[in-house]
């Protein structure tokens, strides 16, 4: 009895010791665990996959540096994977500094696809448009911040073209040649295959789904692990074809397409911390019930 009197008044730090040691030391001990995409993360990845080369997306950027090491993984795998894919990536954002994310996320998905090119080019893993040529412009295109959220959307929705006359460093956008169609007939919404949102709060991926009625696109969306439960319902109800939520979500993306990024690279950390975590909390429920029935209830929790 004398260890668990000793462990029921266990020193709190301790508990934050231990915590600390589970995050640390699988980083500097790297191993891998191994990860089972889910459903919602195979959706939006098949989604992708089943788009035709040429296609373009609308990619939002919504979220701040404070969510950055949960969504910038998903999106630069999402990144990949289009590139990979020949789908052209029109990226805007309804938080300031979601264009500055984007950028980075963009050039970091760049290096890894130039990097693998041929590898990927000789094991027939590319679309058959695939060059080792990435052009601004024709390949990607970064309109930047506007604010305004829904109101922005609905604009988006009249007249895509109208709140983008000129992107994020101040080119014009109508003569690029992502947003030339092949009959000739003006950009609009309508030419968008699939509506992506990185989401960290408002004016994200709700704020596009609040106007599906008016564009009625297809819809993803990467999300903060604490909005997971809320986004859920939208799979539900199938107004989004797929989810990648928290670092498990980009850790399951980055698996499907063969990249071991930040994802993957954090799902060993977390999951011995939150492993140890639950120790802590099933050893100190066992040590509570040890007490409750050994001593009277009185002692234990008085009135």
């Amino acid at each position: 009895m004398n260890i668990f009197l000793k462990l029921k008044d266990l020193d709190r730090r301790w508990v934050f010791v231990c915590v600390a040691l589970s995050v640390i030391l699988p980083m500097i001990f790297k191993f891998e665990l191994p990860i089972y995409p889910g459903e919602a993360v195979k959706g939006f990845h098949n989604k992708i996959n089943s788009l035709p080369e040429g296609s373009r997306c609308y990619i939002s950027f919504d979220f701040d540096p404070a969510a950055e090491p949960e969504l910038g993984p998903a999106a630069t795998a999402v990144y990949l994977h289009m590139l990979r894919r020949n789908i052209k990536a029109i990226s805007g954002a309804n938080w300031p500094v979601g264009p500055e994310i984007s950028e980075k996320c963009f050039a970091d998905a760049k290096k890894i696809y130039l990097d693998t090119f041929d590898e990927y080019k000789a094991a027939g893993k590319l679309a058959a448009g695939c060059t080792k040529e990435v052009v601004y412009g024709r390949d990607f295109v970064n309109l930047g911040y506007k604010p305004g959220g829904i109101i922005l959307v609905k604009s988006m929705c009249a007249d895509f073209m109208a709140p983008f006359s000129q992107d994020r460093e101040g080119n014009a956008t109508e003569n690029m040649a992502i947003f030339k169609n092949a009959d000739g007939h003006k950009f609009s919404m309508q030419d968008i295959a699939l509506i992506v949102s990185y989401t960290a709060g408002t004016n994200g991926i709700e704020a596009f789904i609040s106007v599906e009625g008016d564009h009625k696109r297809p819809m993803a969306c990467g999300c903060t692990s604490v909005n997971i439960p809320r986004f859920t319902t939208y799979l539900q109800t199938g107004q989004l074809v797929g989810m990648a939520g928290g670092l498990p979500g980009a850790a399951e993306y980055e698996t499907l397409v063969e990249y071991k990024g930040e994802g993957r690279a954090g799902m060993s950390p977390q999951s011995i911390a939150h492993l140890v975590i639950m120790i802590f909390i099933i050893l100190f429920i066992v040590i509570e019930a040890i007490f409750y029935f050994s001593f009277q209830r009185e002692a234990l929790w008085p009135l």
